[in-house]
Order: C-alpha cells, then structure tokens, then sequence
C-alpha cells in the first residue's frame, strides 16, 4: 500500500489538534435545544456525551431543571434538592460538543447553557445540619484492598445499572460489574477500585448531610455492601401513605446504613451538627429563551 504523502499527514495532524483545541477551549455547546417536555410523558432518561459511546451528542428526555442544574454544578442532594419547587418544570435537551469534549468541559458548557437559556443565578449559604465524619472502625477495615493494576470496568453514566433480585432480597449484579440499586428500599452497592473520598460522597448523598473523610487512607478498594430504609416511613414523610399497602414484602429487614458501613466496611460514621453548605435559587425563568 502506498504510504500518504507527507503534506496529508502534516495536514491531519493539524487538523486533529485544531479539534482537540478547539474542545479544550470550548465553553458552549455547539448547538443546544431545550424544549418544555410532553405532558403525558413520565419517564427520565438521559444517554450520550463524554464517557459513553456516543460522546459527542448529549440527549435528555422530561428531566427537571433542577436535575440538570444539579448535573451541571455537582450539587450533591443535601445541598439542593431534586424536586426544589423552582425547578420542577421538565424538559427535553439536545446538545452537541466538540470531539474531545471531557467531562469537566460538558459541565461547564451545561452551567453555561443554564444561565445563558433560564437566566439561572444562585448563591451558597450555610446552614446547620448532621455532618458525618469517616474513620476507621474500632474492629479495624473489613474491605478488601484493590489489585495494584485493578481498573474500574466502564459504565455509562446515564445507564441504570443490570440487575436481578437475589433470594434474600438485595439485587445482584453481573459478574464483574458494579453499581447501587435498592428497590423498595434494600440496596446494594457494589464497586471495584473505590477511593475513600469517592465512598464518602456516595454516603453523604444517602445520609443526606456531608461526609468528611478522615481516615487518612489512599488505598482502592473493592466493597460489596447491603442496606435497608424505611420505604412506609418516607411514603408518610411525603404524605404518600395511601401507598404503603402496596409495598411487596421483600423479607427481613436488614441493617441501617451507618451500621453497615461499619460491619461490612470496617470504618464507622460519627455524627456531629455543623455548618453545611447549601444552595440557594436567585432567579430562574419557567421558559427558556429561544433555541
């Protein structure tokens, strides 16, 4: 086979770090659509951007703006709730970015988009509330320390996770693969290659209050834990109580999350109150300014 001349290959050379270059300085989409979602439509799905296979098309059907504001900033649910009565109103999204968009640049682009379509604006305040602070169990780590050249197997950000219901209750994963999943309130959460701050920021958004890590370890680990809440007593939270008949019986009750993270993990949670941060909406407009 011939070889390309070398005019060509200078020329696409220059033409992939014109892309690439053009990703890194970025901070709009392409183009974007956001259209107000369909009424009759009742569930969310989101697919596409960095990290999935098709990652330069992002695509979201009858999400909240509220989830979107959270994606797009990080909020954890402590900070800013999912159903925040500003943010409701759902929406349809399409947008598409640069290849060689990362993960931190979609963020980004997605912030802007917010201002710039709903005029978003919002400031932090602090507020008390239950702070967690993560150390080592009194019985010493009971996870199993990852293999030096293990890697976390790649998952779709969008995708829930695959799953079947084991005999005791608890989903099951594939073999191989992770995730968190807890129908009717028995969860489990299993992770390969897991950080001690990644840990922390999955139990600060189910206890529902920052998790401070303070364990002073650097390692990886591969967890396998299982929890379960109160699904009735959050139904009558909600003042959903009319649907707790309905509630399968899914066998005994199994821990709470704070004792589990402390016999299946070996660290233990200790709960003090403090100045946590959260967000607060300034102004958001119900429709956004045209495409």
């Amino acid at each position: 086979m011939a070889k390309p001349p070398i005019l060509a290959l200078v020329c696409l050379t220059l033409a992939r770090v014109h892309v690439y270059g053009q990703a890194a300085q970025a901070s709009s989409f392409e183009v974007a659509s956001i259209k107000p979602a369909s009424p009759s439509a009742s569930a969310i799905s989101c697919s596409g951007g960095p990290g999935t296979s098709s990652p330069g098309i992002w695509r979201c059907s009858n999400v909240p703006l509220a989830f979107l504001i959270s994606q797009s900033y990080g909020f954890q649910a402590y900070q800013f709730a999912p159903l925040a009565p500003c943010c409701r109103d759902r929406f349809d999204v399409a947008a598409r970015m640069p290849e060689g968009t990362s993960k931190e640049q979609f963020h980004q682009m997605l912030r802007n988009l917010l201002v710039e379509r709903f005029q978003l604006k919002l400031h932090h305040e602090q507020e008390e509330m239950a702070i967690y602070e993560l150390i080592v169990g009194p019985n010493g780590l009971k996870m199993k320390e990852s293999a030096p050249d293990a890697s976390s197997p790649p998952e779709d950000p969008w995708t829930p996770p695959e799953y079947r219901m084991g005999k005791d209750g608890y989903p099951v994963f594939p073999a191989g693969h992770g995730g968190l999943a807890g129908p009717n309130g028995h969860y489990r959460w299993t992770g390969f290659n897991v950080s001690l701050p990644e840990i922390a920021k999955t139990l600060s958004f189910h206890l529902g209050g920052p998790v401070v890590d303070a364990t002073g370890l650097k390692g990886k680990y591969d967890i396998d834990m299982t929890w379960t809440i109160d699904v009735a007593w959050l139904l009558e939270r909600a003042g959903r109580g009319d649907l707790i008949a309905e509630l399968p019986d899914d066998g005994p009750r199994g821990p709470s999350l704070t004792r589990a993270v402390q016999d299946q993990l070996g660290l233990k949670l200790n709960s003090k109150k403090g100045p946590g941060d959260t967000v607060v909406i300034d102004h958001v407009e119900k429709v956004p300014i045209g495409n």
